[in-house]
Order: C-alpha cells, then sequence, then structure tokens
C-alpha cells in the first residue's frame, strides 16, 4: 500500500515540478530552486521506495523510508506554495 502511495505522490510532484519552473517565470531565484532541488530528492526517494528497491545498508533503508520521502516532499511543496 505505501509502495503506490510513494509512486503515485512522487509521479504527481515531478509532474508539478516540471512545469513550476515555467510558473515561476522571472520570480525564480536561488531560494525557489534550492526548495526544487529538496523536492527532487524527496521525488527521487519516492521513486526507489515505489519501484521496490530494498537497499542492503541500513542508513539507506532508512533515507529511501516512505516517512522520510514524504516528509521532504510534502515540506518543500509547502515552502514553494507558500512562497507563491
Amino acid at each position: 500500500m505505501t509502495r503506490s502511495i510513494s509512486l503515485c505522490l512522487a509521479v504527481t510532484l515531478s509532474l508539478v515540478g516540471m512545469v513550476f519552473p515555467f510558473l515561476l517565470g522571472a520570480h525564480a531565484t536561488g531560494l525557489n530552486q534550492s526548495i526544487l532541488m529538496l523536492m527532487m530528492l524527496g521525488i527521487a526517494g519516492a521513486f526507489i521506495h515505489g519501484a521496490g528497491f530494498r537497499p542492503a545498508q541500513p542508513w539507506l533503508r532508512w533515507l529511501i523510508s516512505p516517512a522520510v520521502a514524504w516528509t521532504v516532499m510534502l515540506v518543500s511543496s509547502g515552502l514553494l506554495v507558500s512562497m507563491r
């Protein structure tokens, strides 16, 4: 269940992330780009988790967990929306 949620969130936010820089237009700043990078890291973690990859190292398993990936994605998305 969490894998499908991770995959759906990652696909949705990656589509928004591809369109969002064009929505920023002239208002693109370094801070916006940094938050987008953070959001893309969360999306990458959600894609990895959603695809079913299970790393052997415990620290990587923790880093790719849905709790970390979802938190990073949602916090960075909230920051981008609040800055708009």
